[in-house]
């Protein structure tokens, strides 16, 4: 294998990992506000494609869907929160598994009762013949996948850090009860944490439809980015960016040496091993209660 195909193998590997890192930043920014795991999290990526598909069909080119499409999503997370979560969020976990699973039911059901399994594509600025850089080919797509994670990653950075919403949601993450006593309030704080993750789900609608096909099974990736979230830890945000990178790699070399087949086993070994020697990921602390 010449140094060339280990590039492009790379190059292609990063992409997909941007995909599966975007993913797991928004499963774990409900988590950490909420302590909620959304399963309806790829139905959301399903959500903001089709989204991106019926105002592309008013003639709006796609640099426009984009901020509408965010903002459609923004609210409509802040919508499932008020509506379908927050009342519920008290009960047991396994209650808020279940409705998390069915709210992503009925945007799919919702979804094949109009458009059926058909598949649709939209145009972006992205899509287009390889660039050549050198011995190397470059798919504009693969560059777009890889920056936005890092425009994302660096926005989520600069928000948490230095502005006085962002300090508060993470004071709230860190104990819901004391930020609540020093007069912060939890519920724009869960809202907000919903409304940052339906976005960064219907971002990766948009980032996919254009280059696979917009169908009722494109939020299928939901299972990479709990994959990639679960590695990182549950807990912290760099970790989840950090294990869908990981994960992203991983799989695309395990397919260039063993296979499609392979390929997809790699993820699911990769969690069950080290749920085994470190359960708490690579970023996440452990905890100990006292009994």
């Amino acid at each position: 294998m010449t140094w060339r195909i280990i590039l492009q193998l790379a190059l292609s590997g990063l992409s997909i990992g941007s995909i599966y890192a975007l993913v797991g930043l928004a499963l774990v920014l409900p988590f950490k506000a909420s302590g909620i795991v959304n399963f309806a999290q790829g139905e959301i990526v399903t959500f903001g494609a089709y989204l991106a598909l019926i105002l592309s069909g008013l003639g709006l080119p796609y640099l426009a869907v984009v901020p509408l499409v965010l903002i459609g999503a923004a609210a409509f997370g802040m919508v499932i929160e008020r509506i379908l979560i927050r009342p519920i969020v008290s009960q047991p976990e396994f209650t808020l598994v279940i409705v998390t699973f069915a709210i992503g039911l009925i945007i799919k059901a919702g979804i094949r009762l109009h458009w059926q399994d058909n598949t649709f594509s939209i145009d972006a600025p992205f899509v287009g013949p390889p660039l050549a850089l050198g011995a190397l080919r470059l798919n504009p797509a693969y560059l777009v996948f890889i920056a936005s994670m890092l425009v994302v990653v660096a926005a989520l950075f600069v928000f948490f850090g230095y502005s006085k919403f962002g300090k508060a949601m993470r004071a709230s993450a860190l104990d819901s009860i004391a930020a609540r006593l020093m007069g912060i309030r939890i519920g724009s704080v869960f809202s907000a944490a919903w409304a940052l993750s339906t976005m960064l789900g219907a971002f990766v609608g948009l980032l996919l439809g254009p280059v696979i096909g917009i169908n009722p099974e494109i939020g299928h990736l939901i299972l990479k980015g709990l994959v990639a979230a679960v590695i990182g830890g549950f807990s912290s945000l760099g970790g989840a960016v950090a294990g869908g990178l990981l994960l992203g790699l991983l799989e695309t070399y395990a397919g260039a040496f063993f296979g499609a087949t392979f390929k997809n086993v790699v993820p699911f070994g990769v969690l069950i091993l080290l749920l085994l020697l470190r359960p708490q990921g690579l970023a996440g602390a452990s905890s100990a209660r006292r009994v």
